[in-house]
C-alpha cells in the first residue's frame, strides 16, 4: 500500500520540486492549494494516478477534513511568504499563517495522522551577533509580520504534538535555484536574474549574513524526515540548512563576478531590510547525516542557463506581486487586530 502525503501549498515554489520526488519515490501525493499564483507548476502531472490536486483554503474546515482523509503525513507549506506580501495583506497574512496552520494541525490530530512537517524559517533569528551563529536555542529576533507568524505557528506546534502527533519544524534558510515555479524575488536567484538582464546589479546591506539552501536541498531533507519510521520525541525543531552555505551578500555577488566578470555592481549600504545571522545546521547535519547537493555556484549557473535558453517565463513569478495578492484578497489593511504568543 502506498503511503499518502498531504501537502499544503504544493503549487509553490518548493511543492513542484517536493511532488515529483515523492512521486518517483513511489508515494501518493495529493496536494492542497489555494492557487493565488496559478496551477502550472503541477499541470503536466494531471494525468497521474498518484496525484491529485484540490484547490481549497487551510482556514476551510470542512473541505480541509474531506481533503485530508486517509493521508499518513502532511507537509505544511503553505503561506503567504515574505516580508512585503504579509505587509501588503496583514490580516489575511497572519489568518492563513497562523490561524490556517493550527486548523489543519487540529484536523490531522483529530483523524490520526501522526507526523506533520512544517516550513519554517530562519528569519526568526531576525538581527543576530553576526560575530555567532544562531543555534536552535538561540534567542529569536524576528523583524518581520512574516517570521512572527512562523514563531507562533512553532510555539503553538510544539504544545500541541503528542506521542501520536509528532511535529517536525524546519527553519529553512534563504533558498534559491530552479523549480517549476521559479521566484525571482529571493537573493541569488535575483542576482543572477538582474545580471542576466542588465549586466548590473545593485546590492544592498553587502555586509549582512544569511544562510543559504537549494530548493533541491530543502525537499531532500523533507523527505529524509517523510520516511523516517520512528522520531522519539514529539516535537523537534531545526535549523534546515547546511553551515558551509553562510554568506554575506558581498561574498555572494563575488561567487557571481567569477561567472560574469564583466558585471557591474554598486554597493549600497542602507537597506530597509534589518535581517542579519548566520546559522548553525550542525543539529540536522547530525540528525539526518543529510548532505548537500548543490551549492551557490551551481544556483548561479542553473538560472543563468535557463535565461538564456529562454526555458523561464520570468513574468509570473515573483511572489512579491503584490497586487494580484492584494486583489485576491480584496484587501486595503493598514493595522492588524491581534496578540503573538511570541512575546519578545
Amino acid at each position: 500500500m502506498k503511503k499518502k502525503i498531504f501537502i499544503t501549498g504544493g503549487c509553490g515554489y518548493i511543492g513542484g520540486i517536493l511532488i515529483r520526488k515523492l512521486l518517483a519515490d513511489g508515494f501518493k501525493v495529493a496536494c492542497f492549494d489555494l492557487l493565488i499564483y496559478g496551477d502550472s507548476s503541477v499541470k503536466s502531472l494531471s494525468n497521474n494516478k498518484d496525484f491529485e490536486l484540490i484547490k481549497g483554503d487551510i482556514r476551510d474546515k470542512e473541505k480541509l477534513q474531506e481533503a485530508i482523509k486517509g493521508s499518513d503525513a502532511i507537509v505544511h507549506l503553505a503561506a503567504i511568504v515574505g516580508d512585503k506580501p504579509c505587509d501588503a495583506a496583514i490580516n489575511a497574512s497572519y489568518d492563513i499563517n497562523f490561524n490556517g496552520t493550527k486548523i489543519l494541525a487540529e484536523i490531522a490530530k483529530k483523524q490520526k495522522i501522526g507526523k506533520f512537517i512544517f516550513a519554517s524559517t530562519c528569519s526568526n533569528y531576525g538581527i543576530s551577533n553576526p560575530n555567532e551563529f544562531a543555534k536552535e536555542t538561540s534567542s529569536l529576533n524576528p523583524v518581520s509580520l512574516y517570521a512572527e507568524s512562523k514563531i507562533d505557528c512553532e510555539e503553538f506546534l510544539r504544545n500541541f504534538s503528542s506521542e501520536k502527533f509528532k511535529v517536525v519544524s524546519l527553519r529553512f534558510g534563504t533558498a534559491y535555484g530552479m523549480s517549476y515555479r521559479t521566484r525571482f524575488d529571493l537573493t541569488v536567484n535575483s542576482f543572477a536574474y538582474e545580471a542576466f538582464k542588465t549586466n548590473k546589479i545593485s546590492v544592498f546591506a553587502h555586509d549582512t549574513w544569511r544562510p543559504y539552501i537549494h530548493v533541491q536541498d530543502i525537499c531532500n531533507i523533507i523527505i529524509e524526515f517523510l520516511k523516517m519510521e520512528k522520531l522519539k520525541e514529539n516535537s523537534y525543531t531545526f535549523n534546515a540548512g547546511y553551515t558551509d552555505e553562510n554568506y554575506t551578500k558581498k561574498q555572494v555577488v563575488e561567487k557571481l563576478i567569477k561567472i560574469l566578470p564583466d558585471l557591474k555592481v554598486e554597493y549600497i549600504s542602507l537597506s530597509n531590510d534589518k535581517r542579519n545571522y548566520k546559522v548553525d545546521f550542525t543539529k540536522i547535519e547530525n540528525f539526518l547525516k543529510n548532505k548537500r547537493t548543490k551549492d551557490v555556484n551551481y544556483g548561479f549557473k542553473e538560472i543563468l542557463n535557463a535565461l538564456k535558453a529562454k526555458n523561464i517565463n520570468d513574468k509570473d513569478f515573483y511572489n512579491n506581486n503584490l497586487e494580484a495578492l492584494v486583489k485576491f484578497f480584496k484587501v486595503n489593511q493598514k493595522k492588524l487586530e491581534r496578540k503573538f504568543t511570541y512575546e519578545k
